[in-house]
């Protein structure tokens, strides 16, 4: 097998070649092991291999049906038992886990053999991924530009095709930012679908949920079916599937209603492409929720800053390391003061628009099958246009948040989203389209994604700094 050919592998294609012996899971960690050397010295995606880790996980892993396919493991959360994590910070560098988050338990289940750590922003908390730490990951279509963040350098990965799947999670876009900016696919599914234990009942106050970025919307279907249902003391239960999302992928889409939001209403200019749209069969009308993006973001900070100021002084403590900010980034450092100062009706508030924005959205959704927008209001940015360090933390959330209006929508309603890779710029970066369902419904999210990638071909289109142009 040659990196070509490799790549070109999605998981369940390479699960395939690894059952019938045409290659084996150690033959598959060397291949992607050697893409790592050869891709990642500027692309800066790993931060870590933990080759001998992966090695045991793959020798001793149970058969499942992705039995032998590495996943890229994030450097937050996801946490692997034996495998060294530092949140993107200094605060928490090389600390040691103990124990195997449940959706990796999941994943070790399904055959699937964690490999590596990638690259992240410092706390998950940035939407670009360029940590003083690990320094930043450059987007394989252009070294210059970023890859989005949180997952940034899981999406990296999945584009160069160094792994076909990487682990992500999402709590105000950190797995649809990074697909759109890297040309992949991205779905985040609906608060309750995958479980968040052992240990965490709900992350960020709800707004996170696990999953995946992939190259192919079937990697996507199977890795949700094999993830979702609850676990011991969740606090949250999604609504019961019909039947396996796998089995939703055949045949086309029915005709949906989809409601395009080009921005104009919350004081934007954004304008999505709909003609493909309308030429699959899909009725698409103008419309929008009524809701403050000014609002969504400045309660979304409050939920970022409370929940920073909760966690990172213990990270600190188990790691013997202050935090203050020789160990944190500026604009970190001052976010966790804002959660220090934040008081009880401050967080009330951001916690009952959490949920009037679900009540707002679902009933909105009442009318059409979907919501579209765009993933982001601009193309990747280039290295350094986002700088969490910077001395003026204000200007820096102003332009997070401008940069990416749409995604927080379906964190706060705890609906599925996708960001689906429709669209590239004049000069070929990626351009995501985010798609959002009603409360428990990803089965129509992925008929549609399937029915896009099937007309778009975009499996076939690799970025230059890629295996296939080994």
């Amino acid at each position: 097998m040659n990196p070509r050919d490799y790549a070109d592998c999605d998981a369940i294609a390479l699960a395939a070649r690894i059952a019938n012996g045409q290659v084996s899971p150690l033959e598959v960690l060397d291949m992607a092991s050697g893409l790592i050397e050869r891709l990642d010295g500027r692309m800066n995606a790993f931060v870590a291999e933990e080759r001998e880790l992966a090695e045991a996980i793959a020798l001793a892993g149970p058969r499942g049906p992705l039995a032998g396919v590495p996943i890229a493991m994030k450097d937050c959360v996801g946490l692997v038992a034996g495998a060294r994590r530092s949140f993107g910070s200094r605060i928490s560098e090389g600390m040691l886990i103990d124990h195997d988050d449940e959706v990796v338990v999941r994943y070790k289940a399904a055959g699937l053999v964690p490999f590596g750590t990638t690259n992240v922003p410092e706390l998950s908390s940035s939407l670009t991924t360029e940590s003083k730490l690990h320094g930043p990951c450059r987007n394989p279509w252009n070294l210059a530009h970023s890859v989005g963040g949180s997952t940034g350098g899981g999406a990296a990965a999945v584009a160069s095709g160094i792994v076909p799947v990487a682990y992500g999670n999402d709590s105000a876009g950190s797995i649809r930012i990074p697909a759109s900016c890297c040309g992949v696919f991205g779905f985040r599914p609906g608060r309750g679908r995958v479980p968040t234990g052992p240990q965490e009942g709900e992350i960020w106050f709800g707004l996170l949920s696990h999953h995946v970025i992939t190259r192919s919307v079937r990697d996507s279907a199977l890795l949700l079916d094999l993830t979702e249902g609850g676990d011991a003391g969740a606090p949250y239960a999604a609504p019961a599937k019909a039947r396996p999302y796998a089995e939703e992928l055949a045949g086309d889409c029915e005709a949906l209603t989809i409601a395009v939001n080009d921005g104009s209403r919350q004081g934007l200019r954004v304008d999505p492409e709909c003609a493909l749209l309308h030429r699959l069969g899909h009725r698409v009308v103008p419309a929008a929720p009524d809701y403050s993006i000014e609002e969504q973001s400045a309660h979304l900070e409050t939920l970022i800053a409370v929940s920073i100021a909760g966690e990172v002084p213990a990270l600190g403590r188990t790691c013997g390391r202050p935090a203050d900010r020789t160990t944190l980034e500026a604009c970190q450092f001052s976010l966790l003061e804002r959660g220090r100062r934040a008081g009880a009706l401050q967080l009330h508030s951001a916690l009952a628009f959490r949920s009037t924005l679900g009540r707002l959205l679902g009933r909105f959704l009442d009318d059409y099958d979907l919501l579209l927008t765009p993933a982001l209001a601009l193309p990747p940015p280039e290295i350094g246009w986002l700088d969490a360090d910077s001395s003026d933390v204000d200007a820096y959330l102003e332009r997070m948040w401008r940069y990416s209006p749409f995604t927080p929508l379906a964190n706060f309603a705890g609906v599925p989203s996708m960001s689906v890779p429709l669209e590239w710029s004049s000069d070929g970066l990626p351009i995501g389209l985010l798609f959002t369902g009603r409360h428990g419904g990803e089965a129509a999210l992925f008929r549609l994604a399937a029915q896009l990638e099937r007309r778009t071909g975009w499996l076939q289109r690799h970025p230059p700094h890629g295996a296939w142009n080994l």
